[in-house]
């Protein structure tokens, strides 16, 4: 019987080894950081934009420049946290591509003025 518990001890061991693995190589691709390449950009693909808010598109929709072009955003009400932007503010805005049925718009997560 000791034979036959010491075999299965063994064998637990060995089936739960895989458990204890872990991948360690590079993440997910790196952030997208222009207009340009965000309009073009998988649905998901993390995004970091540094530019301006140029227009109000009505519906927590913004559209965003940068010197490669401009994309469509949507920053939900709750993030501006008494941020006042006007088309001359520059800012940071990170988030994710939405790419949902009408287009590709970048959900955003946070934004924040940046000082030039």
């Amino acid at each position: 019987m000791s034979k036959k518990l010491t075999g299965l001890i063994i064998l637990s061991a060995v089936l739960t080894l895989p458990a204890f693995a872990a991948y360690n190589g590079p993440g997910p691709a790196t952030q997208v950081k222009t207009a340009s390449d965000a309009a073009k950009a998988k649905d998901d693909t993390p995004v970091e934009l540094t530019g301006y808010l140029v227009q109000n598109l009505g519906d927590e929709k913004y559209l965003f420049r940068d010197d490669s072009g401009e994309v469509e955003v949507e920053i939900d009400n709750v993030l501006w946290r008494d941020i006042e932007v006007s088309d001359d503010s520059k800012v940071k805005l990170v988030g994710k591509v939405d790419d949902e049925w009408q287009g590709i718009e970048i959900e955003i997560d946070s934004i924040r003025l940046v000082s030039e």
